[in-house]
C-alpha cells in the first residue's frame, strides 16, 4: 500500500486477487472472487497474479459520491482530498466555482489516488443575486486577489445576467474555460418582480426567471447540461418547465422569508414531469441540522411537513435521487445518514442512490457504480452487512480505486 497523495509518483498497476469477499450485486452481497488487472474489475484469473488480498469476510460496494458541494479553497484541498478518502468518497461534482480557483488545484485531482471531480465553474445570476454575498465573503477570505473589486468577480466568479443580451457573451466567456455543466440560480422566482428592486431582498434573489429558458436552450445547443440552485417549490416548477436536466436542491425551507411550508411543498403534477423528462434531483437536506441547532421546533416542522413529504413523492414517481451536501468543508456522509434517519427509504435503496446512481449520474460515460466485468476497479470494503446495518457504510477497512490499494488517508 502507499499514501494516497496527488503529487506521488504512481507506482505501476499490480494484478490482484481479491479472496473472501461479499461483493454487492446492486441487490444483496454474492460471495465470490474478483480480480484487478490494468485497473479493470475482472472474474477471469489472469496469467499473473502480483498480490492475493484477503478481504476478511468484507462487504464490498462501490465508491460513495458527492453530487452538490463546492471547492473554493485551493490551499485546502489536499484536506478535503483526504476528508472524501476517509469517507469512502471518490466522485465529486462542484456545483459553482471560479476558474481562478480551480485552475490552482486541478493537478491534485482526478488521478487514480485522489478524488475524482467535475465543476460547472461560474454559475449563472443577476447583479444582488445569491450567491454574489458568498463570493464576496471568499473575497473577503483572501480566496481572489485583493485588487479584485465587486465587478471584477463578474465574469470572473459568478456570471451576471441582468438582461437577455448577456447570455450570449457570458456563456462564450464561460466556454473558454472548459466547464463540464452549467449552473444556474433561482431564488423565490415566483416573487422575482417584488425582490428585484427590495434592498431588503439583496442576496435573496436569482434569475428572472423569463431569461433561464434561453440559457438552457444556449447551453444545450454547446452541449452542456443545466443545473439549476432552487429555494421554493415554485423555483422547481418553473426550472422544470424552462428545461433543466438537473435541479440541484430540495426546496429550502426558510420560515424567515414569512411564507408558509405550503410554498416548499412539489406537488404531484411536477414529481410527476420530472420522472416524465429524467431530470435528475439532488437532495441537499444537511441544512436541517444547522437549523437544529439554532431553531429545533422548526427543524422538526421542516422534516416532517416539508422534507419528508417531498422525498415521498418523488420516491412515489421515480424520481431519480442523488446525494449531495452541499455543506462547505465536509463530505456527503452526513447527508447520506441524515438520509438513512427519515425513514423513507430503504437499507438498499438508499446505498444505490449512495454507490450507485449517484457516480453514474456524475460520470455517464465511465463504468463506475457497479462491481461487475470490465468496470473500473474502484470499491470500498465495509466491516459489516449496509444492508442489515446501515452505520456499517461509514465502517470502511479498504479502499481500491483505479487498480490502486489506497493507504489509509490522513484524519
Amino acid at each position: 500500500m502507499f499514501e494516497s497523495n496527488a503529487q506521488t509518483s504512481l507506482p505501476p498497476q499490480e494484478s490482484y486477487q481479491f479472496t473472501n469477499g461479499h461483493w454487492f450485486d446492486g441487490k444483496n452481497f454474492r460471495r465470490q472472487i474478483f480480480y484487478s488487472v490494468h485497473g479493470i474489475l475482472t472474474g477471469k484469473k489472469p496469467a499473473k497474479v502480483d498480490e492475493v488480498v484477503d478481504l476478511q469476510n468484507g462487504y464490498i460496494i462501490p465508491p460513495l459520491a458527492e453530487a452538490h458541494n463546492h471547492w473554493l479553497e485551493p490551499q485546502s484541498v489536499d484536506e478535503y482530498i483526504q476528508n472524501y478518502l476517509r469517507d469512502g468518497v471518490f466522485y465529486v461534482k462542484d456545483q459553482g466555482n471560479s476558474p481562478y480557483l480551480v485552475s490552482q488545484f486541478r493537478d491534485q485531482v482526478n488521478r487514480p489516488t485522489s478524488v475524482d471531480y467535475i465543476t460547472a465553474l461560474q454559475g449563472f445570476t443577476e447583479s444582488g443575486g445569491h450567491p454574489n454575498q458568498i463570493m464576496l465573503q471568499f473575497k473577503g477570505m483572501g480566496v481572489f486577489p485583493k485588487d479584485w473589486s465587486e465587478q471584477d468577480l463578474n465574469g470572473k466568479a459568478l456570471m451576471l445576467i441582468n438582461k437577455e443580451s448577456d447570455i450570449a457573451s457570458h456563456l462564450a466567456l464561460l466556454l473558454k474555460d472548459k466547464p463540464t455543466f452549467v449552473k444556474v440560480f433561482l431564488l423565490f422566482s415566483e416573487q422575482y418582480e417584488e425582490r428585484k428592486n427590495n434592498p431588503k431582498y439583496l442576496y435573496k434573489r436569482g434569475l428572472n426567471p423569463k431569461l433561464l429558458p434561453e440559457i438552457i436552450r444556449l447551453a444545450h445547443q454547446s452541449g452542456l447540461s443545466v443545473s439549476a440552485h432552487i429555494s421554493s417549490a415554485a423555483d422547481f416548477h418553473n426550472a422544470l418547465i424552462a428545461g433543466v436536466d438537473e435541479i440541484s436542491h430540495l426546496p429550502l425551507v426558510d420560515f424567515e422569508d414569512g411564507v408558509s411550508k405550503e410554498h416548499f411543498i412539489i406537488s404531484a403534477n411536477d414529481a410527476r414531469l420530472t420522472a416524465q423528462r429524467g431530470v435528475r434531483v439532488i437532495t441537499t437536506i444537511s441544512w436541517l441540522s444547522e437549523m437544529k441547532s439554532e431553531n429545533p421546533q422548526q427543524a422538526e416542522e421542516a422534516l416532517h411537513q416539508v422534507v419528508i413529504p417531498n422525498l415521498r413523492v418523488l420516491k412515489k414517481y421515480k424520481v431519480e435521487l442523488l446525494v449531495g451536501s452541499d455543506q462547505f468543508r465536509q463530505t456527503p456522509l452526513g447527508e447520506i445518514m441524515l438520509l438513512s434517519s427519515t425513514g423513507v427509504f430503504t437499507n438498499l435503496e438508499l446505498l444505490k442512490m449512495s454507490c450507485e446512481v449517484t457516480p453514474r449520474a456524475i460520470f455517464p460515460k465511465r463504468k463506475i457504480g457497479f462491481l461487475r466485468e470490465g468496470y473500473e476497479a474502484s470499491f470500498l470494503v465495509l466491516g459489516g452487512n449496509p444492508l442489515v446495518n446501515f452505520e456499517q457504510i461509514k465502517n470502511i477497512r479498504l479502499r481500491f480505486k483505479q487498480g490502486y490499494l489506497l493507504g489509509t488517508p490522513k484524519q
